[in-house]
């Protein structure tokens, strides 16, 4: 389901998503996952996803 959020397009990502997506990169800062190179693609991925999601909305 992550990926289909992540292939939407950015400006159609309510601010919940966006919110969401945010958490879950947070969340994979943790140290279980310090180190793991999936881990850090993701949380570039959601990064850039939600900053993309943002820019769109910004006024």
């Amino acid at each position: 389901m992550l990926e289909y959020v992540l292939g939407s397009a950015p400006e159609r990502m309510s601010a919940s998503i966006v919110r969401r997506i945010t958490d879950l990169g947070r969340d994979l800062k943790g140290p279980q996952y310090v180190g793991t190179a999936q881990a850090a693609h993701l949380r570039e991925r959601l990064q850039h996803t939600a900053v993309l999601a943002a820019s769109t909305t910004a006024p």
